[in-house]
């Protein structure tokens, strides 16, 4: 299959909407196809070759890859409604990355900007710094967050990370903001760090992995309840120990478990080290 190397030339002076910039729209084309395609910059349309060098090589790879090369800040929406194939990006990218994307994988070896994986529904996204607010997230005037798929942030998270989501798997190496996983419905979210103010707020659903904490502001808002649990944790644990780090060692633990959000009478759960 295709790689396609886009090399960024310069920093835009304006924001860009890289949403057309997908493996499966790129891959049938040939190198000054692909350096012809428009972007808009503000209200002026420009080749895409007027931001960044093409390159095109075979490789044995079953799915089409696009590589960036550089930092793409300035660039949002990267790998939006994404099916299938492969990004990688060489830094950081702006907001909306991932956003509604429902197969491929995206990585992103920077941090990324607000409403990453908003709206996800499959695929995999790997952000290796840090993410701005409402990752994992819904979108501005939709009641459904993240539906699926699988969301690593190795560094820090923002506000409302996880909010509404209602499927798959989020993680955070780092620490996370205030009203992390609020109004959750479903899914499960782990947060290796500290959390901010008003954790799991309205949560309904789901269930809340934090490995390095006993005490958490939210308890007024939960009770603990003592349960048989063994098997839900093993598969979990499982499941998560192969992003390594502090999810590694989950299966090593016996967790205390929470039960809450009870102001909205919600079952969802959190576990915390005993």
């Amino acid at each position: 299959m295709k790689r396609i190397t886009l090399r960024v030339k310069t920093a835009p002076a304006l924001r860009i909407d890289a949403r057309s910039l997908l493996p499966a729209a790129l891959a049938p084309l040939s190198d000054s196809e692909v350096a012809r395609l428009p972007l808009w910059h503000g209200i002026e349309r420009i080749a895409l070759a007027d931001l960044f060098d093409v390159r095109m090589n075979a490789t044995p790879d079953a799915q089409p890859c696009i590589a960036f090369e550089g930092d793409l800040g300035r660039f949002d929406r990267v790998g939006c409604a994404m099916d299938g194939g492969a990004i990688v990006v060489d830094g950081g990218v702006g907001d909306l990355a991932g956003a509604q994307m429902s197969g491929g994988t995206l990585t992103v070896r920077g941090s990324s900007g607000a409403f990453a994986a908003c709206e996800m529904a499959g695929g995999r996204i790997e952000i290796g710094g840090d993410t701005g607010d409402f990752a994992g997230a819904a979108l501005p005037g939709s009641m459904d967050g993240m539906r699926g798929g699988t969301l690593i942030v190795r560094g820090h998270a923002g506000e409302r990370f996880g909010d509404r989501m209602r499927r798959g798997t989020a993680l955070v190496f780092g620490d996370a903001g205030a009203f992390a996983a609020s109004r959750m419905v479903a899914g499960t979210i782990g947060i290796a760090g500290n959390v901010g103010e008003h954790l799991a707020y309205g949560m309904r659903r789901g269930s809340l992995i934090l490995p390095n904490l006993r005490n958490i502001e939210a308890t007024n808002r939960f009770v603990e309840i003592r349960a048989e649990v063994s098997v839900f944790w093993r598969l979990v644990t499982r499941s998560l120990a192969k992003e390594g780090g502090a999810f590694a060692d989950l299966a090593r633990w016996t967790p205390r478990r929470l039960a809450g959000d009870v102001s909205v009478d919600g079952r969802g759960e959190v576990f915390v080290a005993e």
